[in-house]
């Protein structure tokens, strides 16, 4: 075998390689040992603070993972089970990782810490779930923004393969702030989290978080 094959030969072992690293990590779940914990202790803190309220599920939502994994998981409180999907941010949040969080309407921008799942409807998106921001400092406006989760054609494994092929990097669509799943996911994961369920967002960032001091809408 001459110079040139063997190398052509080790370029496609390692591409093969590497495709099969990328496609194990594109279904496997990811959420962070360490947004897990911060989820669990603010799920405790909400129990201790709503003695008679049952809370269904916890949604552990992990923003320090790239949007193409699946790093939303549903847990289900009375059975442990476990379910992931993927999620998007923010436009303004990041590209493919989410680094930047606000609660500044206007600002497009995700938001992080603890929202109670409020009613299902169905709107623009089609069928959708309201969510209250529990956090004085970073989503109090949550419920004013119109922050909701809801479905988008943009979250799925075609617009991941088409920003690959255009160099936009292997990420799903953004949002304007809402957490957002895909069409084929929206009614197990609006099943799972209807009123009386808790969602937690996690994140990193070095930005100062953006408060609104603001109401609104003014």
């Amino acid at each position: 075998m001459t110079a040139r094959k063997t190398a052509a030969a080790i370029t496609l072992s390692l591409l093969v390689t590497m495709l099969a690293i990328f496609l194990h990590l594109l279904w496997r779940p990811q959420v962070s040992g360490h947004a897990m914990r911060e989820a669990f202790a603010a799920f405790e803190t909400y129990r201790r603070n709503h003695p008679g309220e049952t809370v269904r599920a916890l949604a552990v939502v992990d923003y320090a993972r790239p949007s193409y994994a699946k790093r939303m998981v549903i847990i289900d409180i009375a059975t442990g089970e476990r379910t992931a999907y993927r999620v998007a941010h923010g436009r303004n949040s990041g590209n493919l990782h989410a680094v930047s969080f606000s609660d500044e309407p206007g600002s497009n921008m995700s938001s992080l810490g603890l929202f109670r799942t409020g009613r299902e409807y169905t709107g623009d998106h089609g069928l959708a779930l309201r969510l209250h921001g529990l956090d004085s400092l970073k989503n109090a406006n949550a419920f004013r923004r119109d922050i909701v989760l809801h479905s988008a054609w943009y979250v799925s494994v075609p617009v991941i393969v088409e920003n690959i092929l255009t160099l936009d990097g292997p990420r799903i669509g953004r949002s304007n702030g809402c957490f957002v799943v895909s069409p084929s996911s929206i009614d197990e994961v609006v099943g799972k989290l209807a009123e009386g369920s808790l969602l937690y967002a996690y994140g990193k960032t070095d930005e100062p978080f953006r408060r609104s001091n603001r109401e609104w809408p003014p």
